[in-house]
């Protein structure tokens, strides 16, 4: 028995290489199989989605250029990285559903509307009580945004001023840290498009919001604002989801590694940025 399965384990071996070799010729000489094989993550049927086969982000569809509607069809940085990481997890379609920024934790938490929440959402420890996020796909920093003309160097420049921010943001957190202490008054607002349409307006002072978006407000120099200073944070975004979702957050961070090692991600972020991150 023992020279008899000796014999069967060593031609079991000799059979499995052949069979190797062969696979090996197929894939060779069919053009299309390197390409169906660039995505090696879970199959989308594995996942937990609210809708099967269909990738859903909750977003703050007044976040440019991350996310903004042209019509109605959301469309931005965001949009389009998610989309290569849906790709990659064998997802062909994402849809964005308009959220007001302050809801995206409860309601993704909640489950039953979206599965991922894709909104420029910085990493914060506080954040990551309830949600899990992704690994970081963006570093941010914060800014002041004021009428053509208006200078910024300290808190205390804006002692008796309304200054603008986005509820529930960190650009919130950090006026309320840094510009409430030193006498400014602060307004908060359900959007990025309601601070600057108040800027505008003169009903605001100055806006803290983040310096990309900012970047993006102010180059219609119509507008009349200008980015008075930039604010270091080191912010850095991710995208959420819900804790009891564990397989999702693993699936985007594979599909992420991809978009990045695959070159696209730099692609992505020359179309909405104008160069390629440092």
């Amino acid at each position: 028995m023992a020279k008899y399965g000796k014999f069967v384990a060593l031609f079991a071996v000799a059979a499995l290489a052949v069979g190797a070799f062969a696979l090996v010729g197929c894939s060779q000489s069919t053009p299309s199989a390197p390409a169906e094989q660039t995505s090696t993550a879970a199959p989308a049927v594995d996942l937990k989605l609210v809708t099967a086969g269909q990738l859903t982000a909750g977003s703050d569809t007044t976040f440019p250029p991350f996310e903004s509607m042209n019509g109605n069809t959301a469309e931005g940085f965001d949009v389009d990285l998610l989309a290569a990481i849906g790709k990659e997890m064998g997802i062909t379609k994402v849809v964005f559903l308009s959220e007001i920024f302050d809801t995206l934790i409860p309601t993704v938490k909640a489950g039953g509307r979206f599965d991922v929440i894709a909104s420029g959402m910085t990493i914060k420890a506080e954040r990551e009580k309830e949600i899990d996020f992704s690994d970081p796909y963006f570093d941010s920093n914060q800014s002041v945004a004021m009428k053509t003309g208006g200078t910024y160097a300290t808190p205390a420049d804006f002692k008796g001023k309304k200054i603008g921010v986005q509820s529930g943001t960190t650009g919130s957190s950090w006026a309320d840290e840094n510009l409430k202490p030193a006498g400014a008054t602060i307004v908060q607002f359900k959007d990025t498009a309601g601070c600057f349409a108040a800027l505008q307006a003169g009903n605001v002072y100055a806006v803290i919001n983040d310096l990309p978006v900012t970047a993006e407000y102010v180059k219609d120099t119509t507008k009349g604002l200008v980015m008075a200073a930039q604010i270091p944070t080191g912010e850095q975004y991710g995208f959420g989801v819900s804790k009891e979702n564990p397989a999702l957050k693993a699936a985007i961070n594979d599909g992420l590694t991809k978009v990045r090692a695959s070159g696209e991600y730099d692609a992505i972020y020359k179309k909405w940025f104008g160069d390629v991150p440092k």
